[in-house]
């Protein structure tokens, strides 16, 4: 990414590097999470995060506080330190279809005109069991140098059962990154390098209280290799503002240029609210308020048969605005008691549905073959499906997508011990239908595509002791097929997490 033979380039890069660390201020040590309270900003990623909440929690004597599992070695400022975070998840599904594994994410619901729509399916999984490193040197130069590495075991098996066993895609799931990176902190400008949670949508700041697995249906969600830098400025005591950019891994690499990310969010600091994203990590952040935008360009190969000789070029696009509102304020993490927040997105753009958890199931159609050739001629497509596809005429199309989430978090009295959550969840594609025409020459397609998705679920949780953290949840999954069937799935879920 960097061009070592011009110094120039490095100084841009270096500038490139400056709108992107803000977005990054999330925790992996607590699930899909946002900073803990009494950060001196809300960007800060994991690693600064640690370090606060470890200096928080040695000053908290309520019910929740738990100290981290840090070893040190050293003092001062030449003290080293890593700390051991995760937890240990058991999840009990049942699905009134067979349209899922364990995680729905971009799945679309079985048709009521097959097996698998009007049957249902039973899953017991750990596969979200999640287990991290974070590690902090001393500084040098002015420079706080920090690192975090985080798995999950989602991860990339050969193929989902009946391919392969149900034992072993249960049993012996395959362990993922989920996060690795870097981080280079100062007084000026925190720069990151490595996989995290995008800028676009400012990750995961605003994700839903959910016992389902993130992302929800039409939520955005996502995690990329890439180079950012970011900044907070703090316009008063009560209000901060950060600035974040970077340049992602793109959604296409034969595309030749990474995708861009930047953002703004406004923070009310004086005004704090209790909020879960995820399903663990229950914390205290500032009223916010965030825009972001992604720009992604699309080589994609000719619609013609290989070898391919040419290709046609797309623009995709996206912007978002996202919002956590407190309804009863809090003064910190332990003041949980009779707490109501609501958290709010609304998403936009084209090109983006590996980013919005849509698709609707979109494919390439198939080539034409007026001279009857056998085997037909087939396409070679260079990008993963549900991104672009080509019209009737073999004309290039990103394909659009819109969509809106709204959650509701209520921390009962007296405690906050037990927390009450509601999502409603929504994405529709404008530009589907017309991709995939009634009465076209794709007929079969019509049957597989949805251009519609609505979710929506209720969940409630209860912490038994600091570290156990009780679960159980219901959800309603409906899509719209082109061709009119509208199944929908009902989903009960359990679940047990020990948080360490």
């Amino acid at each position: 990414m960097t061009n070592r033979s011009r110094p120039s380039s490095r100084r841009a890069l270096t500038k490139i590097a400056g709108a992107m660390a803000l977005a990054w201020w999330s925790q992996p040590a607590r699930a899909e999470q946002p900073a803990p309270p009494n950060e001196p900003s809300p960007a800060a990623p994991a690693i600064e995060v640690a370090r606060i909440a470890r200096a928080a929690t040695e000053e908290r004597t309520d019910w929740f506080a738990r100290p981290p599992l840090t070893v040190t070695a050293g003092e001062g400022e030449r003290q080293w330190s890593m700390t051991f975070f995760g937890f240990v998840e058991a999840d009990y599904i049942f699905d009134s279809t067979r349209s899922y594994d364990d995680a729905i994410g971009r799945s679309l619901v079985a048709r009521t005109d097959t097996y698998d729509g009007r049957a249902s399916r039973t899953q017991f999984s750990m596969r979200n069991t999640r287990l991290g490193l974070m590690f902090e040197s001393p500084p040098f130069g002015g420079v706080r140098p920090s690192a975090v590495v985080e798995g999950d075991f989602f991860g990339n098996q050969p193929s989902d059962p009946p391919s392969i066993s149900e034992n072993a895609f249960y049993g012996s799931p395959s362990f993922r990154v989920r996060h690795a990176y870097l981080r280079l902190h100062s007084d000026y400008a925190d720069v990151v390098a490595g996989q995290t949670y995008d800028v676009f949508g400012w990750q995961n700041f605003f994700s839903p209280c959910t016992v389902q697995f993130l992302g929800l249906p039409n939520q955005l969600f996502s995690r990329s290799m890439q180079l950012r830098i970011s900044r907070a400025f703090r316009a008063s005591d009560a209000i901060s503002v950060e600035v974040a950019a970077s340049a992602v891994r793109p959604a296409q690499r034969d595309s030749g240029l990474p995708d861009g990310n930047a953002g703004l969010r406004f923070n009310i600091d004086g005004w704090k609210g209790i909020t879960t994203p995820g399903n663990v990590g229950t914390l205290a952040v500032p009223m916010s308020i965030g825009v972001s935008g992604t720009v992604r360009r699309f080589k994609v190969n000719a619609f013609t048969p290989p070898p391919v000789q040419n290709s046609n070029t797309a623009t995709g696009w996206g912007f978002s605005v996202d919002a956590l509102v407190p309804i009863l304020n809090a003064v910190d993490a332990g003041d949980r008691g009779n707490r109501i927040t609501v958290t709010g997105s609304f998403v936009m753009g084209t090109g983006i549905g590996d980013l919005v958890t849509a698709g609707g199931g979109a494919s390439f159609p198939t080539l034409p073959n007026p001279a009857q050739a056998n085997p037909p001629p087939l396409y070679d497509p260079d990008i993963d499906n549900g991104l672009v596809s080509f019209d009737t005429r073999g004309v290039l199309h990103t394909i659009d997508w819109r969509a809106f989430k709204v959650g509701l978090q209520y921390y009962l009295p007296p405690s906050g011990r037990v927390i009450l959550a509601a999502n409603y969840t929504e994405s529709y594609s404008k530009n589907m239908a017309k991709l995939f025409p009634k009465g076209g020459a794709e007929i079969e397609l019509l049957g597989r595509v949805a251009d519609r998705s609505r979710y929506a679920d209720v969940n409630v949780f209860w912490d038994t002791t600091p570290a156990v953290r009780l679960g159980a949840g219901f959800a309603f999954t409906r899509v719209e097929y082109l061709d009119g069937d509208h199944p929908y799935n009902l989903r009960v879920m359990a679940q047990a997490l020990y948080v360490f």
